[in-house]
């Protein structure tokens, strides 16, 4: 079973657009105030704070008490990856979580938890049109239903305003801190003090807090069959009993192949051809391994769904089993062919990013086992694997990866007697501050770290980032713990005997 793809429609009920745009207009001098010409840290956990709070109160709460509670554990957990540091992947999941929390509580309608990521993901890029669509309705309907203008209702203007000048004159005279305030009043200087830059961040706050603000009544997705029966019957005849028996019979036999070179050479230590090292045979087989697994998951997703020939087949469900256990040792295989290949060439970010979709590619075979064993659905498979995705990149919020990545290359490379090669200081000085720890730990035995630490200290201690409270952050203010208690480095390299 999969989702149709027709598009789910969207209403706003009539009403009017003072408070939204009141609300709205609030979370913009909110913004201005923590970010323009700010360094962005736990300013940015304030604001989604108060825009979740704005959004409750121009929509109400309408989920049951459960779905409160467990919204409410998953916006604070955004907030605290937030609190511990503001990046790319704690602003991404911190944004929607919040949005997330608000399209959950607010909602009338019972919509499955894909839609609510959907809208969620997708609020961004509905604001701008939502903006326009609202003050277009507006303005038409204000148009409507606008009284005409009479000569009554001008006179009721005109008279007290008169009134009101000749008696500010007045006391303009008689008091000169009144003339002196009238005299600097200069209604021009007030266009030269708009920034356009400052406007267009308003105009962009408002696009993008829209959506939250004024919440749609969104239609559930409809599920059901994605293809028509007559694709169904033909795609049974590919996927028919005889041709996923044989495919898989050839298949379990390559894979075992390729597992039992992998377990001689690889796990056993035997000798390699001539030319050829274990780093070289580990680097060829990472990432091409990977993208076999990932192939073989979609080709049991198609051939063992549910309701088909295959699936109801006690001939095809072991060599099943068997195939996914073969995966998962491909993958533990492809993360050993990683290890050995960063122990030869170091480590990176993205050598990390791969060691963890790896984990998610054998997470997702083993609920893969799970579901044929206990007859689950897909949408169970989906659902298990979108909470180990969002567990993992969670989890990666609190990873220190610049002191982790700088830490393991110092303690590994050829210059301290490391396994691995010679430290790439290149790359090391692209890591950033919260790389000094792992720097100064080995400066004894590495003197050629010892300026990089120094430009470090230099650059964090005269960073624009530590003028406001806006920039907290737990790791920023663990590094200048660190910095305190361990006194500053000299970036003399000589020998210190010397002199």
């Amino acid at each position: 079973m999969s989702m149709a793809t027709a598009t789910p429609l969207e209403s706003v009920a009539p009403r009017s657009l003072w408070l939204p745009l009141a609300v709205a207009a609030g979370c913009a001098s909110i913004a201005d105030w923590l970010f323009y010409d700010w360094p962005v840290g736990i300013s940015l956990a304030l604001f989604l704070a108060v825009l979740a709070v704005a959004a409750m109160l121009c929509n109400g709460i309408h989920a049951t008490r459960p779905m409160q509670m467990g919204m409410t554990t998953c916006f604070l957990a955004g907030l605290i990856a937030l609190v511990e540091d503001v990046n790319v992947l704690s602003a991404t999941w911190s944004a929607l979580a919040t949005a997330l929390f608000v399209i959950a509580l607010t909602g009338h309608d019972s919509l499955s938890w894909q839609q609510q990521v959907f809208e969620a993901a997708t609020t961004p890029l509905r604001g701008p049109f939502y903006v326009a669509a609202d003050l277009f309705r507006q303005l038409r309907d204000s148009a409507r239903q606008r009284p005409r203008l009479t000569l009554d209702q001008l006179t009721a203007w005109m008279i007290p305003l008169a009134v009101f000048a000749v008696f500010l004159g007045l006391f303009a005279l008689a008091n000169p801190l009144i003339e002196y305030h009238l005299t600097r009043i200069n209604p021009g200087s007030l266009f030269h003090r708009l920034d356009p830059r400052r406007i267009l961040c308003w105009i962009a706050v408002v696009c993008l807090v829209w959506p939250l603000i004024l919440r749609r009544q969104v239609k559930p997705w409809t599920v059901g069959l994605p293809w028509p029966p007559d694709a169904l019957r033909e795609l049974d005849d590919v996927f028919g009993i005889p041709a996923v028996v044989r495919s898989l019979v050839l298949l379990n036999g390559l894979f075992a192949l390729q597992t039992g070179l992998d377990l001689a050479y690889l796990w056993g230590g035997a000798a390699l051809p001539d030319g050829l090292s274990h780093a070289e045979y580990a680097h060829r087989g990472a990432y091409p391994l990977l993208a076999t697994a990932l192939l073989a998951v979609g080709v049991v997703l198609i051939a063992m769904r549910p309701d088909g020939p295959a699936a109801r087949s006690r001939q095809i469900r072991p060599l099943v089993v068997v195939w996914i256990g073969q995966n998962l040792l491909l993958i533990i295989s492809a993360i050993f062919r990683l290890d050995l290949y960063v122990a030869a060439y170091s480590l990176t970010y993205w050598r990390i990013a791969a060691f963890l979709w790896m984990a998610l590619v054998a997470a997702g075979l083993a609920l893969m086992l799970v579901q044929i064993f206990l007859k689950k659905p897909n949408s169970w498979l989906i659902a298990g694997n979108a909470v180990a995705l969002a567990a993992v990149l969670y989890g990666c919020c609190f990873i220190n990866a610049p002191r982790l990545v700088a830490g393991y290359n110092i303690e590994h490379c050829r210059e301290i007697g490391g396994a691995g090669p010679a430290l790439d200081l290149q790359y090391l000085g692209s890591l950033g501050p919260q790389s000094l720890p792992a720097l100064e730990a080995r400066m004894d035995r590495l003197p050629m770290l010892r300026k990089m630490a120094s430009r470090y200290r230099d650059d964090d201690e005269n960073s624009p980032d530590h003028r406001s409270w806006r920039s907290f952050g737990l790791r920023s203010w663990r590094l200048q713990r660190y910095l305190i208690e361990h006194p500053s480095v000299s970036p003399d390299v000589s020998n210190p005997s010397k002199g």
